[in-house]
């Protein structure tokens, strides 16, 4: 609290490694990734507790929210690529697999449709794409970062024909449409209405948000505050002329009321906060 009320901070970020680590190694549905939830429960507590003592409740805005969800991952009929019928190892230039659900691949010059040829059709959980052909709403194929071939598969990665790596019990990056991949938003503070529920939104959204509570010019980028403005409190100071207001409702009681909550989102990773 001190970043605040003596070095006079704009903005402080604090990131919480758990329950992702826990999600992981023991599955997002295990007794020790609910018993994180609730440690991490009581870390959020606290640090709310801290704002009222510094009386800070009506300066200070508090965001909550995750980069993503957790689904468990299948490990049966896994597929290994070794095995894979005129495929080789020897036509590639990079790989990145065993890593989550999706492969990146980098065939050596002039390999690009033997290799794609040869994974297509290699296993029916397996996905090939090239770049350009990734479904548009991923935002892959015009990204530098992209290889020309990605692989992926709904269940869990696909493995290389080097030692297997794999072995979390939990994993994330699968389709963002999946209700497991999403994650949860709460906000409180003096800039946000108070028991509002708004609708699921993307999280690229947020960085537009935080430049307007902070009153900077955002960098060029692929969110909009038209998904978060109706949050807004009129009391803040920030115009909410010609905003929707979505569902104005009262948030479940297990959450304190003054947040900002937008949890539609089916069985995800979160917590509520009881203090």
């Amino acid at each position: 609290m001190k970043w605040f009320s003596e070095d006079d901070l704009d903005f402080v970020a604090l990131y919480f490694g758990e329950p992702d680590s826990t999600g992981h190694k023991y599955g997002p549905e295990s007794q020790q990734r609910k018993d994180m939830v609730s440690q991490v429960d009581r870390t959020v507590g606290y640090l709310r507790q801290r704002i009222l003592d510094y009386g800070m409740k009506s300066t200070l805005n508090l965001i909550i929210t995750s980069d993503h969800g957790m689904e468990t991952v299948i490990k049966d009929n896994e597929i290994y690529l070794r095995n894979v019928k005129n495929f080789s190892f020897s036509d590639i230039q990079f790989e990145m697999l065993d890593y989550g659900p999706q492969g990146l691949l980098v065939p050596k010059p002039g390999k690009l449709d033997q290799v794609y040829e040869a994974l297509k059709t290699a296993h029916s959980k397996l996905h090939v794409y090239k770049k350009e052909e990734f479904p548009k709403r991923f935002h892959y194929a015009n990204h530098t970062r992209v290889t020309p071939l990605v692989l992926y598969d709904p269940t869990l990665s696909p493995s290389s024909r080097r030692l297997k790596l794999q072995f979390n019990k939990g994993e994330h990056g699968f389709d963002n449409e999946d209700m497991n991949m999403k994650t949860i938003f709460r906000a409180v503070g003096p800039a946000f209405e108070r028991g509002l529920v708004v609708e699921p939104f993307e999280s690229v959204n947020v960085y537009a948000l935080l430049c307007k509570l902070l009153e900077i010019v955002p960098e060029p980028h692929d969110g909009s505050l038209n998904a978060t403005q109706a949050m807004l409190a009129k009391s803040a100071g920030l115009s909410l002329e010609n905003i929707q207001y979505y569902n104005n409702q009262l948030v479940n009681e297990l959450i304190q009321p003054e947040w900002v909550n937008s949890n539609k989102q089916g069985n995800v990773v979160g917590f509520q906060l009881h203090i």
